[in-house]
């Protein structure tokens, strides 16, 4: 019979690093998406992923149980990648097509499936994937999306995470549907 999370949650805190190796196994794939689409490219998340775990593990003491573990863990991450917006967002701008493409191009991150080797398709040409999308929208707009249509979160567990009345989350949900439908509604064409 499996353990389940609180007592894994239980063993954690009375000292059995196994026990909150194996919480984290059974969570990890499911975060580390989330922190993939609140992140601008892999290496951001696995920081952001990274910094996570060590909120987590420094906070298994405070978990009262009064939501699910994966809730609790979802909403350190999102309060990491707050910090974490914060930190950049001094050098956040708005790119040009062809500045995303030499980021993207640096960091390892290709999105343009059209790619031709004598260079760059016409802008209209190109076809992005969803979570290069996703970048583009604002933050709170982003994190919704992401919970609700990627990972499957309820609206009440959304509001849970995000620590915001669930009104709050049905609006967001429906300006970030509109922004993602105004702004990219030729993309996939």
């Amino acid at each position: 019979m499996e353990v389940s999370d609180l007592e894994l949650v239980r063993s954690a805190v009375a000292g059995d690093d196994a026990a909150f190796h194996a919480l984290v196994d059974r969570h990890a794939k499911a975060m580390f998406r989330v922190a993939l689409s609140m992140s601008r490219n892999r290496a951001d998340a696995e920081d952001l992923f990274q910094e996570t775990l060590v909120a987590a593990f420094r906070g298994l003491k405070n978990f009262a149980g009064r939501s699910s573990v994966k809730t609790w863990l979802l909403k350190i991450l999102t309060r990491q990648a707050y910090k974490s917006w914060a930190r950049a967002k001094h050098r956040r701008a708005t790119l040009s097509i062809d500045a995303m493409d030499a980021e993207r191009q640096s960091s390892g991150l290709t999105a343009d499936a059209g790619l031709t080797t004598e260079g760059a398709v016409p802008a209209i040409e190109r076809r992005l994937d969803v979570m290069e999308l996703l970048q583009h929208l604002s933050e709170p707009h982003r994190e919704v999306l992401v919970l609700r249509e990627i990972q499957g979160l309820s609206y009440d567990e959304i509001a849970e995470v995000l620590d915001v009345p669930r009104g709050t989350v049905e609006s967001r949900l429906f300006r970030a549907r509109a922004e993602f439908r105004d702004r990219f509604s030729g993309t996939f064409g």
